[in-house]
Parts: structure tokens; sequence; C-alpha cells
């Protein structure tokens, strides 16, 4: 369920904060055998991230540079540099970002995102251009959002669109997200729906969510569910427990009703100035997929500085 991220939580966000964190990421193999992944530094708007290496070391993946181009009363533009690298360490293309937000007498705000691509020439072409516009009235915040992309003939095409609807009531919240797509004959059909509850019950945050896609007749149909508990423990720790159900399970048939998929169990930790997050999983069973197997730690996050 992607699109939670990215509609509801990160158009809005806080660009260019200055902060500084090292993340290193360790995966686990079937002995318990930790050995390092990846790892991801962020100082003042500019980011690396590195992988392991067929030599067991580290190679660039991505470099990120970000400045702010204006910072005013009225909002603020902030540029961001993509820098790819391929697998042998050898430097891409580089994107570039051109972030725009705007506060608008209204109390509306807006972000507009324009992606661009490098060419052969040196120089950047636009790839696509995101406008997204959240309006709060009362207890209930909608955004909606377009997507658009050059085409052939050089002008700019609408080709998607979101709508996010999240009302938040007493220890509850309620958020629908639907998006539509433009067919080959520029009609705009649904492609997805999710549907999300959050509320506060005994300590803890329950989320249940349903996301429903676009099936071969063009009719929305259940993809997908999960149910998220997540409690803070009096030792400051965290642990959130997540079901998904699918509407197949690894190595069996699709159904019509949904499958019990897997079960992820994040914990999350601060000891000695480092926030440590580790993920483990349960699958169903193989002699019986209505129950869940044991518990397999697949990594481990760790986190120093100023950690998100």
């Amino acid at each position: 369920m992607r699109y939670w991220a990215l509609a509801l939580c990160g158009v809005f966000a806080v660009w260019g904060q200055q902060q500084s964190s090292t993340t290193r990421t360790y995966t686990f193999d079937g002995n318990g055998g930790r050995q390092l992944a990846s790892e991801g530094s962020t100082a003042n708007g500019s980011s690396e991230q590195s992988v392991r290496n067929l030599n067991g070391g580290l190679s660039p993946i991505e470099k990120v540079e970000e400045r702010v181009l204006r910072d005013d009363a009225s909002g603020r533009v902030v540029e961001r540099i993509i820098r790819p690298y391929d697998a042998s360490g050898q430097p891409g293309p580089p994107q570039k970002l051109q972030i725009e937000e705007r506060k608008h007498p209204d109390g509306s705000k807006s972000v507009e995102t324009q992606v661009f691509y490098g060419n052969i020439s040196g120089g950047f072409s636009l790839a696509e251009k995101t406008t997204a516009v959240a309006r709060t009235t009362g207890n209930v915040e909608t955004i909606e959002t377009q997507v658009a992309r050059p085409t052939l003939n050089g002008s700019v095409e609408l080709i998607e669109r979101k709508q996010a609807r999240i009302e938040t009531g007493d220890k509850t919240k309620q958020e629908l997200l639907t998006v539509e797509r433009r067919d080959s004959n520029g009609n705009f059909l649904p492609a997805l729906r999710e549907v999300k509850q959050t509320r506060e019950l005994n300590g803890k945050t329950v989320e249940n969510a349903t996301q429903y896609i676009a099936g071969p007749s063009g009719q929305l149909q259940l993809n997908g569910q999960s149910v998220a508990e997540t409690q803070k423990r009096p030792d400051g720790s965290e642990i959130k427990q997540v079901t998904i159900f699918g509407m197949s399970s690894p190595g069996r048939p699709n159904s019509d009703q949904p499958q019990l998929r897997e079960q992820q169990i994040i914990e999350k930790r601060t000891a000695n100035g480092q926030t440590i997050e580790s993920l483990s999983i349960r699958r169903p069973a193989v002699d019986n997929p209505a129950n869940l197997g044991p518990v397999q730690k697949i990594s481990e996050k760790v986190c120093t500085g100023t950690c998100k």
C-alpha cells in the first residue's frame, strides 16, 4: 500500500531540514548471521546511499544534493539533484527536482514538483510534473493531486488524478485515497482505492487498511488488507505488528477471499545514542496455511544522529 506514504504523508513534508544522521542496515541469513547490507548518511539536506557489493565492501548507489532557492512568507522553493550510480560504481545521468511550496490567502497549501532527467547534451528535460493542493475544513483535510507528463508533440498531458480525504476525530482517523488514470482513449478510469481507519484502543494504536485495484474488467476489486497494532512500552521502546492478507499467498493459487500472507514484527528502541529498528516476519505454515510459522529476523537498522 505504497500510495499512503506518497499521497497522504510525504507531499507536504518540510523540505531542507537541518539534520545529520547515519543509518546502517544489516540483514540476517537463515542461521542468524548478521552482515552489513547498506549505509546511508544525511547532512544539511544532502544524502548518500551505498549498498554491499560482491566483494563485501560498499558501493555508492545514489547521492542527493539539496539547496533552498527561496524561502519567504509566501512559501519556499527547493532544488534537489539526484546522482545515481550503477552496480560498478559509475555515475549515471542525474535527475533534478524543483519543489515549490506555496501558502494561499484562503488557507490552502500547494506543492508543485517538477522532475527533470539528465540528457545526452548535459542539460535536463522535463519528465513529470505533480501538483498537490491541500485544504482543511474543520477536522477534515483534502489533498488533490494531479500528475502530468510530456507528450511526443511537446505538450504536457494530465495522466493521473488522486484525491485523499483525512478526517481526524477523538483518538480516531479515517483516510480515503482514490486514484484515476487516463486510458488510451483519454478517459480517466478508477485505478486504485485505499481505505484506512486508525484508532487508539487500550494503549494501542490499531490501523486497518484495505486496498482495491482495477481488475481485468476495469472494475475495482479487493487486492489486499492489513491490520497493524502499535504499542509503546514503559521503557520508551515500541513494537508494531502488521498482519497482511492478500488474494494469493506464496506458492498457493489465487483465491476470491483474502489469504494470510505474512506477519511483520517491527521493534524500535533507543540505546547509547542510537535508534535501532528490527524487522522480523512470520509466514504461513506449509502444512497449515491458516497458522503462522516461527519468527524469522530479516533486518536491522541502526541510526545515529537525528533519526526520523
